[in-house]
């Protein structure tokens, strides 16, 4: 990103040289608006001469380099009255440049403005378009926080454990640009590197972007040190900050979370974010695939209240490639596909919960907090829920869980061409407050279009029966005339059942042919994968 050096006008104004020693002169150039980067700068030109002295509106702009190097813009018309740009390119980065324009006068070369050290380029890795180049693993470790980042090959780490590289008191804050690159074989594991609230191969990200890489059999495994306290686990990024945040044209494969959290059972503390590519994160999220890839969470209790008609984002949040999509934040999501994938939690709740623990799962998003739209989605995704009643939790303390093949929770967005082809397994040891699955998402406020799913529930209860099991495609719960039988179809195979009773899903259409519904080409494309 060009930075802007300077906002206000410097004007010069000098004795003209070629006049005899002693005359001065009117004729003046202002210069202002230093826009520079690495290796170019632009800035304003306005020529003023009251006294028509001037022979003419003709004007060399030229730039000198501290080596005495100089680059000239020859006869450039400057109008009266106009405030002109001139860019400059090509220049060497970390370097003062002084700006000299000239005119003519009585047919004499006139200088109008000199401005030493006008501005001073900046180096490689400040912006955007010049990036830093990532040629080997050891470049990759030792990224800055507010720099720009190209990879330059693909990097193999040889199942090599490292803590994750930048926190909250530093984070992200630049551009990684992956080349189409792949970073490979990575495996957190080390003690000192797993304890961490925000653990990932990125860590903590603010105003950046990721893009244009795949991470391929990445291993996060916290068994060594289980964290205690709120945890953020990825394999990209485990907590984004910032709206502007974007991650694009990314893909993980081959790659498994394994996480054990709130193992002392504390009633506190206990909330969890866990996604193949993001944790908890907001921005722009678009073009994204899993493929086979596992997520396997181990908790011990649950946290989720609600505040006052919002439900809170205190809870677990597990899905496929996001955890969290934080509320009202973000410009949308697009294109994001997850296949032959395993999203794997397993609950065995505390005797000393503070209240009905709230657990969210969902094949792309735990839950999607963002008021902005989404669309394109497809998953296959093998999703498997366990949930182990402590022996004296008392019934006013029975946890919930949310549990959709594309979203857990959609709280605010709406959502246009999804498709899902996976399993949704739930087995609880006994009766839970309320379990809520949906093919798509169990809970949504608005309305939706174009969704589309061929995949199965399933609900056991091990001991007693599930009383309170609310099993749907699109789990609307906002008002208005919208029609969610119009814009919600089956394909054969969607079938679901609740402790060996089969759900009747008559109410949706059954469509042939997914094409015959759909109009999105990438999930056309993507569907049967």
């Amino acid at each position: 990103m060009k930075k802007l050096l300077s906002i206000f006008t410097i004007a010069v104004i000098l004795v003209l040289a070629a006049c005899a020693k002693g005359t001065k002169s009117n004729a003046r150039a202002t210069l202002s608006n230093y826009i520079v980067s690495s290796q170019k700068a632009s800035f304003r030109v306005e020529v003023k001469d009251p006294d028509g002295e001037l022979d003419n509106r003709l004007f060399d702009i030229k730039i000198v380099d501290e080596k005495g190097k100089e680059t000239v813009l020859e006869d450039q018309t400057i109008n009266k009255n106009q405030i002109k740009n001139f860019d400059f390119e090509n220049l060497e980065r970390t370097m003062n440049y002084t700006v000299i324009v000239t005119g003519s006068k009585d047919d004499k070369e006139f200088q109008l403005a000199k401005v030493t050290n006008a501005f001073k380029t900046l180096a490689q890795g400040d912006v955007e378009e010049d990036p830093l180049l990532i040629k080997s693993t050891s470049d990759f470790l030792n990224m800055q926080a507010k720099k720009h980042y190209r990879l330059d090959n693909d990097l193999d780490f040889e199942n090599e454990s490292f803590e994750p590289l930048f926190t909250s008191g530093t984070p992200f804050a630049g551009t990684f640009d992956g080349n189409g690159k792949t970073i490979k074989n990575i495996k957190i594991s080390a003690e000192n590197d797993v304890y961490k609230s925000y653990l990932s191969v990125f860590g903590y990200a603010s105003k950046s972007k990721i893009k244009n890489v795949t991470f391929d059999n990445v291993t996060i495994d916290n068994d060594a040190k289980p964290y205690t306290g709120i945890h953020y686990v990825a394999v990209v990024v485990s907590k984004v900050s910032n709206n502007e945040f974007e991650l694009d044209n990314v893909t993980v494969s081959n790659s498994t979370i394994k996480v054990r959290h709130n193992i002392n059972q504390s009633t506190t503390n206990r909330n969890l974010y866990v996604g193949l590519v993001g944790g908890s994160i907001q921005g722009k999220i678009s073009n994204v695939t899993v493929v086979d890839s596992k997520i396997e969470v181990s908790q011990g209790g649950v946290n989720g209240v609600y505040a006052g008609t919002d439900i809170s984002t205190a809870g677990t949040y597990v899905g496929g490639v996001v955890g969290l999509m934080e509320q009202d934040k973000g410009f949308g999501m697009k294109n994001i596909a997850i296949f032959d994938t395993e999203v794997n939690v397993t609950i065995a709740q505390d005797k000393k919960g503070n209240g009905s623990g709230q657990v969210y799962v969902g094949g792309i998003f735990g839950a999607n907090r963002s008021d902005r739209s989404s669309s394109d989605f497809v998953s296959n995704a093998t999703i498997n829920v366990i949930h182990t009643k402590h022996v004296d939790t008392e019934t006013e303390k029975l946890d919930v869980i949310y549990v959709g093949g594309i979203a857990g929770n959609l709280h605010k967005s709406n959502m246009s061409n999804a498709f899902f082809g996976g399993q949704i397994n739930v087995q609880a040891s006994h009766e839970l407050a309320a379990i809520y699955a949906s093919f798509v998402t169990p809970y949504a406020t608005k309305a939706s279009s174009k969704l589309i799913t061929s995949g199965t529930i399933t609900i056991t209860t091990e001991n007693g029966t599930q009383t309170k099991a609310v099993v749907d495609i699109y789990g609307y719960q906002g008002s208005g005339s919208w029609n969610k039988f119009q814009n919600v179809k089956r394909l054969a195979g969607a079938v679901a059942t609740v402790d060996g009773n089969a759900v009747s899903l008559s109410d949706y259409e059954l469509v042939n042919a997914i094409a015959d519904f759909i109009d999105s080409e990438f999930v056309l494309t993507n569907y049967n994968k």
